[in-house]
């Protein structure tokens, strides 16, 4: 069987809070590309409207591309109804069960936030961005993958 040339790493993103999203894909990237040379490197981007149709991409994009991971991204905030603690338990256990089922690191960078000031220091590239600790635990588990 002919070994991938290339590290096929998808990004599956809400756009529901459009700003928000486009800030993570672009820490996201940078990350990946700092660490792998773009020569061996294939990034897909997915959107999504929203969170909770996150799972439903990453089922489709594992059962037809196999890729060697899967990072998710979103974000959602806490409102007046229980819709939060729903989406954001739905979209979590989801896509540690994809990960498992098709056996491909899968992380996720979705912010759930019970106030809106809690989203800059998650978005904004420094030590508490979420999606930057997404992008660098997906490296470190497609490498560990590789070796075993």
């Amino acid at each position: 069987m002919a070994r991938k040339t290339k590290l096929s790493i998808y990004i599956v993103s809400s756009m529901f809070y459009k700003d928000i999203s486009e800030k993570q894909i672009r820490n996201v990237t940078r990350v990946i590309k700092n660490e792998v040379p773009m020569s061996n490197l294939n990034i897909n981007i997915v959107q999504t409207e929203g969170s909770l149709e996150i799972p439903f991409m990453v089922n489709r994009i594992c059962k037809k591309k196999k890729p060697d991971g899967i990072i998710a991204l979103g974000c959602i905030i806490k409102g007046k109804t229980n819709h939060y603690q729903t989406i954001t338990e739905s979209v979590s256990k989801n896509l540690i069960q994809l990960s498992l089922k098709y056996d491909i690191p899968i992380t996720s960078g979705v912010l759930s936030v019970t106030d809106k000031k809690l989203i800059k220091s998650r978005t904004d590239g420094g030590p508490k961005d979420r999606a930057i600790e997404a992008a660098k635990s997906l490296l470190k588990l497609i490498k560990v993958c590789k070796d075993l």
